[in-house]
C-alpha cells in the first residue's frame, strides 16, 4: 500500500480488511458450500438446517464497525481526472461509464 493511502485506510476503518492480507483458499469448502447454497432463500442449506451469513456475521469476522449512519450521497467527479491524478495516464472518455473504467 502506498504510504499516502494509510491514513486515510485507517480512518475509514478498513485498515483491518487491509491487514488480512492474501487468504489461501479452501477450495473443498468452497466447492460445498456452493452446492449447498439455494438462491431462493439465500441460505446453505446444511446438515444442521438451513444458515445464512448476516452482516454481523461479516463484521465479527473482519472487525467491520456497522453502526452509524452509512455512507451515501452523490458523486460529482470527473473521473477523467481523477484516474490522472492517482496514475498520471488520463483513459478515452468512451472506456468511463459512470464510476466505472474498462480496463480491456
Amino acid at each position: 500500500m502506498d504510504s499516502c493511502l494509510r491514513p486515510y485506510i485507517i480512518r475509514s476503518e478498513f485498515y483491518v480488511v487491509y491487514c488480512i492480507g492474501h487468504i489461501t483458499l479452501d477450495w473443498g469448502l468452497i466447492t460445498s458450500l456452493v452446492e449447498r447454497w439455494r438462491p431462493k432463500t439465500h441460505t446453505f442449506q446444511l446438515h444442521v438446517g438451513e444458515k445464512t451469513i448476516t452482516l454481523q456475521d461479516v463484521a465479527v469476522i473482519l472487525g467491520l464497525r456497522t453502526h452509524g449512519l452509512p455512507i451515501t450521497g452523490t458523486c460529482d467527479i470527473d473521473w477523467s481526472l481523477l484516474c490522472y491524478e492517482l496514475s498520471g495516464v488520463t483513459p478515452p472518455t468512451f472506456e468511463i461509464r459512470g464510476s466505472a473504467i474498462s480496463t480491456r
